[in-house]
């Protein structure tokens, strides 16, 4: 076929635009396509540390579901640690009408496998049952060598495996004014502890070629149900959810996490009145056998209860939209036993719709259990209990403007003051040979960081994205913030050659970190990434997909210790019948 030949240069990398769409208070069933994958820093599609997104059009104005994942390549560290990953829903939800079933399979060097699937069981005007699955995994081996670890006396292999899948049914249920939803999620993760440490020196000098870390795994149930109203309903809007998480690891360490989120909102003519509570009840249970580890913060894995309230009131005026409220956090048997925490921002129209400036001062609690902290860095020492990150203030301004329409720019600097902020430090357990992260803490530090935002729609064929951040951290009792960057960068650029073939490219940048190791300050390598890909539609129900992964086969880490894959490959083919 003619156009298969496209594929021969097939490159991708990812670009990322989300559009969306209000909710329409009728009984037609609509649905935001939740397929999230929770953050796992090792590998992804094609065998690496970082993920490519898959192919998803840019400001495509179709109502078919589009059934991409979009994640970023790096670790969301520079802003400290985000809020637990319950599923509570924007604002402004992306709806699409689900009519489609959807299989995706790819495979890929370092023995990766890629399986992807969704089904709508049963869908009419007031229902939808569906089911999502996804299976990942990569069986490779990564160099570890002494460019990287100077102690390391000749180069050794190491293997670095990892299973990840996960499984999720939902209900919906839709009414005139308001829907009912429900889901099941599990998930497991399998892998093995392949970074350097003082176990993989020894291999090397006994002259080992491979290296084999001791093997964790992680299982995750979710169960969630949610009442909302989709609009006012005269002068009301209600969110009413509760979610019930539990975590286990091969340690015998579980956690369950009872989160409720309960919302109320009162509207008048330009200004609304909204009120919402949220109670974390988390419990804990350790295993009886501790000799092999430290648990050196066990108070910390006490039975607790955090409570949020945060009242406000919102109004909007011909100048621009304005919020004022508080935040009100107590613990109760850890934490913090209260706390009120500002929650003013705003913003003002300078130029109708082409300039605007907005601005905040606000705050935030973030409650750190077991299950973030896996999903942010996988190694954590098993018996590592993070304390919850307190921000008392965090103030921010910010410029937008849109430019002749084919320009969004986002210009935005802010300073944050953080009451405890944790690091990742190496750490290698006592009487196991493999390499984990411990975490130490700053005292009221501060953090200023300014960016640039910037999205350049060209052509309907043609968009680019730009995002840099500069980072400084100010700090008291460690000498750096380990592990994070000083300097960001993300560009991404997607091209649709034809009807059928879209291309894309990828440059991710972070620099200036540096690593705790054995109480010593080591310099880490800046991380540079360039993917490339392409996507073809073979048949109006086919495409097949190709990504080239870290195509400069760049040596970094993203965690000290652990080696990105060089140049990775996948392909495969999606389908939707």
């Amino acid at each position: 076929m003619k156009r298969i030949a496209y594929l021969v240069g097939a490159l991708l990398g990812g670009c990322f635009t989300a559009s969306a769409q209000t909710a329409e208070t009728d009984t037609t069933i609509t649905r935001n396509i939740e397929v999230v994958k929770e953050y796992n820093p090792v590998i992804r599609e094609a065998g690496k540390i970082n993920t490519m997104p898959e192919l998803k059009p840019i400001n495509t104005k179709k109502i078919t579901p589009n059934y991409s994942v979009w994640t970023s390549s790096f670790n969301p560290k520079a802003d400290v640690i985000p809020s637990l990953d319950y599923a509570l829903a924007s604002e402004n939800e992306e709806n699409a009408r689900i009519t489609d079933h959807y299989i995706k399979l790819g495979v890929g060097n370092y023995t990766s496998f890629l399986g992807e699937g969704y089904t709508p069981i049963y869908k009419d005007s007031r229902y939808l049952i569906d089911i999502y699955a996804k299976h990942l995994s990569s069986f490779g081996k990564v160099d570890l060598t002494p460019d990287l670890y100077p102690a390391l006396p000749s180069e050794i292999e190491s293997d670095a495996r990892d299973n990840d899948t996960k499984i999720k049914a939902s209900l919906l249920r839709s009414y005139r004014q308001s829907e009912l939803s429900s889901f099941a999620g599990f998930g497991y993760n399998a892998f093995n502890y392949y970074g350097y440490d003082s176990f993989a020196q020894a291999a090397a000098l006994n002259n080992e070629s491979v290296y084999k870390g001791n093997k964790q795994a992680y299982t995750n149930f979710d169960l969630n149900l949610r009442y909302r109203t989709k609009d006012y309903v005269g002068k009301w809007k209600y969110d009413l959810q509760t979610n019930y998480q539990y975590f286990n690891n091969k340690t015998k360490v579980s956690e369950s996490t009872i989160y409720t989120n309960l919302m109320g909102d009162y509207r008048m003519e330009t200004s609304s009145l909204r009120a919402t509570l949220e109670m974390y009840n988390i419990f804990m249970s350790l295993p009886e056998n501790i000799d092999i580890y430290d648990f050196e913060n066990e108070e910390n894995a006490k039975n607790h209860t955090i409570i949020k309230i945060s009242p406000n009131y919102r109004f909007e005026s011909s100048f621009g939209v304005f919020h004022i409220g508080v935040k009100g956090v107590f613990g109760l048997g850890q934490g913090r036993p209260g706390t009120i925490i500002p929650d003013i921002y705003g913003t003002i129209r300078l130029i109708d719709k082409k300039l605007y400036l907005y601005a905040g001062v606000t705050g935030d609690y973030q409650v750190n259990n077991y299950r973030q902290m896996t999903m942010l860095n996988q190694y954590i020492s098993p018996d590592i209990r993070v304390e919850d990150t307190y921000i008392p203030i965090d103030v921010y301004l910010g410029v937008k403007a849109n430019v002749a329409k084919k320009v969004n720019l986002d210009v935005y600097a802010g300073y944050k003051v953080i009451n405890n902020p944790f690091f990742f430090v190496n750490k290698t357990i006592k009487k196991q040979a493999f390499n984990t992260f411990d975490v130490v803490y700053g005292k009221d530090a501060g953090l200023f960081n300014a960016g640039i935002n910037t999205i350049y729609n060209w052509t309907d064929k043609l968009s680019l994205t730009l995002q840099t951040r500069y980072n400084a951290w100010s700090l008291d009792k460690i000498d750096k913030p380990w592990q994070m960057p000083t300097f960001e960068l993300d560009f991404r650029t997607s091209y649709r050659i034809t009807e059928y073939l879209r291309m894309e490219l990828a440059y991710e940048f972070e620099g200036d970190r540096h690593a705790s190791v054995g109480k010593e300050s080591v310099a880490m390598e800046n991380a540079h990434d360039i993917s490339l890909g392409a996507s073809y539609s073979v048949l109006s129900f086919a495409n097949v997909f190709l990504n080239l992964n870290n195509i400069l086969s760049q040596e970094y880490q993203n965690w000290y210790g652990y080696t990105a894959h060089r140049f990775n490959i996948m392909g495969g083919v999606s389908l939707n019948f």
